[in-house]
């Protein structure tokens, strides 16, 4: 057996997430079925660096996999492009050390979240069209205390089954370009809904609905109104960037 690693780009658009489900399409799913010819008609089964919801999208997702085939990597990587539909593209594949383990020796994954501040139609899969004033300095303000270590029960779906919620931020900060927000966030790991959630609370404050003080206390876990609930942006503007090893 020899095991082979994915760099893997995709629109999650039209898929329910990575991970494979009954009854639903998924990217997990629709790469297992191209590789079922390499494999005699048996499933591969793929592990991949993390899962991303419905609708999320991602630029560099790393997966690994194990094959019985003298075929090379090149090889692979054009069959698979082959047999999967234009929004998923395989950009690398190469033979790693057969302990290799795309989830478990992830050190640090970048996730990136863009906002358009008007509506728009041509970018209305891939943004989150947010028309309202927006006070950035909050923004950053609430990114930058995000940063270092922080148990995220606060920022994370009720349903996450992780046996802690507590993850270490190295980078949390906004940009702007003409008239899209982008904001960028790196950690050894995330929960579900993590990034959503903490972007969307974000914007509450940004937009002047929740304080910088409330924030702070669903950062720290501390009792909150009722009223200053999480909001989860939307997954259509949430990217994977990049896993680093």
């Amino acid at each position: 057996m020899v095991r082979f690693r994915l760099k893997i780009e995709y629109d999650g658009t039209y898929y329910h997430g990575w991970q494979k489900q009954k009854n639903a399409k998924t990217v997990q799913e629709t790469i297992e079925k191209a590789l079922l010819p390499l494999n005699q008609g048996a499933r591969v089964v793929i592990h991949a660096s993390g899962r991303t919801d419905s609708g999320v999208h991602a630029l560099a997702q790393i997966v690994h996999f194990d094959l019985s085939t003298d075929l090379e990597s090149n090889t692979i990587k054009n069959a698979i492009n082959a047999r999967t539909p234009r929004d998923i593209v395989i950009h690398k594949c190469d033979i790693v050390e057969p302990d290799f383990h795309a989830r478990f020796h992830a050190r640090k994954r970048y996730y990136m979240y863009k906002i358009h501040t008007a509506n728009t139609a041509i970018k209305r899969k891939y943004v989150w069209p947010v028309d309202h004033s927006l006070e950035l300095d909050l923004l950053e303000k609430c990114a930058k205390m995000i940063e270092g270590y922080h148990d995220f029960e606060g920022f994370c779906r009720s349903s996450d089954e992780a046996d802690h919620k507590k993850c270490r931020i190295y980078k949390s900060t906004w940009k702007i370009h003409k008239k899209t927000l982008i904001y960028k966030i790196c950690g050894n790991r995330f929960l579900h809904s993590m990034v959503r959630m903490l972007t969307g609370t974000m914007i509450e404050v940004a937009r002047g609905r929740y304080k910088l003080e409330d924030f702070c206390n669903i950062l720290e876990n501390k009792s909150i109104p009722k009223r200053v609930d999480p909001f989860t942006a939307p997954a259509k503007g949430l990217y994977l960037e990049k896993v680093e090893y």
